[in-house]
């Protein structure tokens, strides 16, 4: 039977769990991110298999009202199977394979809350090809519909509705090569985008796309203006976005956090300094049109200390 295949040149098995080449910091990872503007929730979950170092890497932040729920755990991985399902979960973080391209299933549990969505594709998968990164061997993309509950111990439950972003991405994976990057989600009811702009040395390296019920359009180009907020971090805030892609359609977007609270800083350090990567959940709206959206701004930055 022959092996079905989808847009982008990807296979089935590229969902699944590819062979570890030799580099230390070769990495296979697995991101969701989800906005519910209506309840004024968000967040985003990453899991990430590092075989060569014999361990693994699980994180969860959700974004609420009054709270955040922030999980992260590293731990020892002494039997690596090629088995997705069995990779992707521990005692409180479930990622759950459905249909390849298609449909994942998340779970997170705690004594005072269960959360739990289903993230269903909405437009056809993304492949941002080799080597568009230094970053990653490859990387794909979806833009997604979510659904789902959070359910709390006294009985509450809130029913999320809204968008989301899923990607994939396997190789080498070293973030202190880079001076900076920009990336960002766009998510809007009948089109999506998603780019990365690096900056390393004297280059400047543009890949992603915009999506619709037509199908991807590459980003041909990109200019991001970001404002940092006052706090000791001086941490990203809003940003503008201005872009075009290869159909000739040019887009103004602007972002800001959909609240103080719904970002984090991870940080770091190799010899000699410290990368800092702030992800951040936020609204945005299509100047052009007045629509209101959301999505995810990330931006990355590497500090030399003499």
């Amino acid at each position: 039977m022959a092996e079905n295949v989808v847009p982008s040149g990807l296979t089935e098995k590229d969902e699944f769990l590819h062979p570890p080449t030799n580099e230390n910091k070769w990495r296979e990872s697995y991101y969701f991110n989800w906005v519910d503007l209506t309840n004024n929730i968000s967040g985003f979950s990453t899991i990430g298999l590092l075989p060569n170092e014999k361990r693994r890497e699980f994180v969860f932040l959700l974004f609420m009202k009054s709270k955040n729920e922030t999980y992260y755990r590293e731990p020892e991985l002494l039997n690596y199977s090629n088995d997705v399902n069995e990779m992707l979960k521990d005692k409180r973080l479930i990622y759950r394979l459905v249909k390849p391209f298609k449909i994942w299933e998340l779970n997170y549990v705690t004594r005072k809350f269960k959360f739990e969505i289903i993230f269903e594709a909405r437009y056809p998968t993304y492949n941002f090809g080799v080597g568009t990164s230094s970053s990653w061997h490859q990387h794909f993309e979806t833009s997604g519909n979510i659904r789902g509950k959070v359910k709390f111990q006294n009985g509450e439950q809130i029913v999320l509705n809204g968008y989301g972003q899923r990607d994939k991405s396997w190789g080498f994976r070293d973030w202190h090569q880079f001076e900076k990057w920009y990336a960002g989600h766009f998510q809007f009811k009948d089109w999506s985008a998603t780019f990365r702009e690096d900056y390393y040395g004297d280059n400047v390296a543009l890949s992603g796309h915009t999506s619709n019920k037509n199908g991807n359009y590459p980003i041909t180009k990109m200019k991001v203006d970001t404002i940092t907020d006052s706090d000791q971090f001086k941490s990203p805030i809003s940003a503008v976005y201005e872009f075009e892609n290869n159909d000739g359609n040019t887009f103004h977007i602007k972002s800001k956090r959909i609240s103080k609270r719904s970002y984090i800083r991870f940080v770091r350090e190799f010899p000699g300094g410290y990368t800092e990567l702030f992800e951040q959940m936020v609204i945005m709206e299509d100047v052009n049109t007045g629509e209101i959206g959301s999505g995810m701004m990330e931006h990355l930055r590497t500090s030399h200390i003499l």
